[in-house]
């Protein structure tokens, strides 16, 4: 975890104890944990959402329609970061299994 983060707020509170001391919970697939924590750590590095553009890889996206106003970030396939970004942190932080519609 970094000092100054920009992350706010979880809305899950596994994943706030994932992150910040480093807690693991069935809730979050093994398989995913070091990419997760290096998203996190990303998300918390970032002074502005143009940081999260880069790299490519994270599938950076700004969503509309049912989820406008949040924003999204790739873990790996199958899984997201959602979060929604106001005045320059991240807040309510959920971890959510992407399914292709």
């Amino acid at each position: 975890m970094t000092e100054q983060t920009m992350i706010k707020s979880f809305r899950d509170k596994n994943l706030e104890l994932f992150y910040m001391e480093s807690k693991r919970d069935r809730a979050i697939p093994a398989t995913i944990e070091r990419q997760l924590a290096k998203k996190l750590d990303m998300l918390a590095a970032a002074h502005n959402e143009r940081d999260l553009f880069i790299p490519t890889s994270n599938y950076y996206k700004r969503l509309s329609g049912q989820f406008d106003g949040w924003s999204s970030m790739r873990v790996n396939i199958q899984w997201r970061l959602m979060f929604q970004w106001n005045d320059g942190y991240a807040e309510s932080i959920y971890l959510d299994p992407h399914q292709d519609t």
